[in-house]
C-alpha cells in the first residue's frame, strides 16, 4: 500500500512539474505577444492566453528556440486541425440557414471559397496576424513574399483557439464578425478564381444574352505581350481587363464585370429584379 501511494505521488509530482514547465514556457512566450492589441483586432476577450500563444506559434519557431521541446512548447498544427473542422461546420450551417433558395451545388461552391487558403490568408492579413506570429525569419520572409499558407493555417488555428477558449457559439460570433456580415455575391466573387465562368452563369441566369469578349489592344514584343480585353453583354461594355495571355485578360475583364452587376439592371437587360444580397 505504501509503495502504491508513493508511486502515485511520484506520478503526480511529475505531472505537476511538466504542467508548471509548460506554464512557464507560455509565460515567456507571452512577452512576444501584445494581447491587448490582439484582442482589439479580433474583437474577442481572451480567457486562456495559452491557446492563443499556441495558435500563433509556427513550427519554424520551435527550431529557433532550441529548448522548445524540453519546455513543452508546441506548434499551432493541432489547433489548425481543430479550427479547420470548426470553420467548415460554422460556414456550412450559415449557408444552409441564410441561402434557402440555393441548391447544394451553390452552397458547396460558396463554402469552398470561404474556406480556401487564399481567402483565409486575406482575413489573417486583415487582422494583422503576421505581426503577432511566432515564426523564424525565413518563415516571416516567405509571408512578405506572398506565401499565403502560413497565414491561412494561423487563421484556422486562431478559430480553434477561440473554440477551445469559450466554445462553439463564440467561434460562430467571431466568424460572423469576420466573414458573414459582408457576405454577398460581389464579395464572394472576388475570391473565385474562375471569374469568366462565374460571370457567364450569372448572365445566363438573369438575362437573355451571353457575354462576348473582344481583344481591343495588343502591346509589347512577341515573347512578352500584354493583351487588353473588353467584355460585352448585348453589345454593351461591362468590363475591361489586361493579362499576359488572352485567357488572363478575359478573366480580368470578367472580374471587372462582376463588380458592375447592377449595370445590367440599369441597362434594362435583366429578366427580373436582382436581389444581390440573396443570390
Amino acid at each position: 500500500m505504501f509503495n502504491l501511494l508513493k508511486n502515485r505521488l511520484k506520478k503526480f509530482n511529475l505531472f505537476y512539474k511538466r504542467r508548471e514547465s509548460l506554464r512557464s514556457s507560455h509565460q515567456k512566450l507571452s512577452d512576444y505577444v501584445d494581447f491587448d492589441e490582439l484582442q482589439n483586432l479580433i474583437h474577442y476577450k481572451i480567457i486562456d492566453r495559452n491557446y492563443f500563444i499556441t495558435a500563433l506559434t509556427h513550427r519554424s519557431f520551435l527550431t529557433v528556440k532550441s529548448d522548445s521541446g524540453r519546455l513543452g512548447i508546441i506548434s499551432n498544427e493541432r489547433l489548425e486541425f481543430l479550427g479547420d473542422a470548426v470553420l467548415d461546420l460554422v460556414v456550412a450551417e450559415y449557408l444552409y440557414k441564410n441561402f434557402p433558395l440555393n441548391e447544394e451545388g451553390d452552397l458547396t461552391k460558396f463554402r469552398s471559397i470561404l474556406v480556401n487558403k487564399k481567402f483565409l490568408a486575406e482575413r489573417a492579413k486583415n487582422l494583422r496576424l503576421q505581426d503577432f506570429l511566432l515564426a523564424s525569419y525565413t518563415a516571416k520572409k516567405s509571408i512578405s513574399e506572398g506565401y499565403d499558407t502560413i497565414l491561412a493555417d494561423t487563421y484556422e488555428a486562431l478559430i480553434g483557439a477561440v473554440f477551445m477558449d469559450s466554445g462553439y457559439e463564440s467561434a460562430k460570433d467571431f466568424l460572423n464578425g469576420e466573414i458573414f456580415v459582408k457576405l454577398d455575391i460581389k464579395w464572394l466573387n472576388q475570391f473565385d478564381e474562375n471569374h469568366k465562368s462565374k460571370f457567364l452563369e450569372f448572365v445566363q441566369a438573369h438575362t437573355d444574352f451571353i457575354p462576348e469578349y473582344s481583344i481591343i489592344k495588343e502591346e509589347g514584343p512577341e515573347h512578352n505581350k500584354l493583351f487588353t480585353v473588353e467584355v460585352f453583354v448585348n453589345k454593351r461594355s461591362l468590363g475591361i481587363g489586361k493579362g499576359k495571355s488572352k485567357k488572363q485578360a478575359e478573366q480580368a475583364a470578367a472580374k471587372n464585370a462582376l463588380n458592375n452587376l447592377e449595370v445590367l439592371e440599369k441597362m434594362g437587360l435583366t429578366k427580373k429584379k436582382i436581389h444581390f444580397k440573396n443570390i
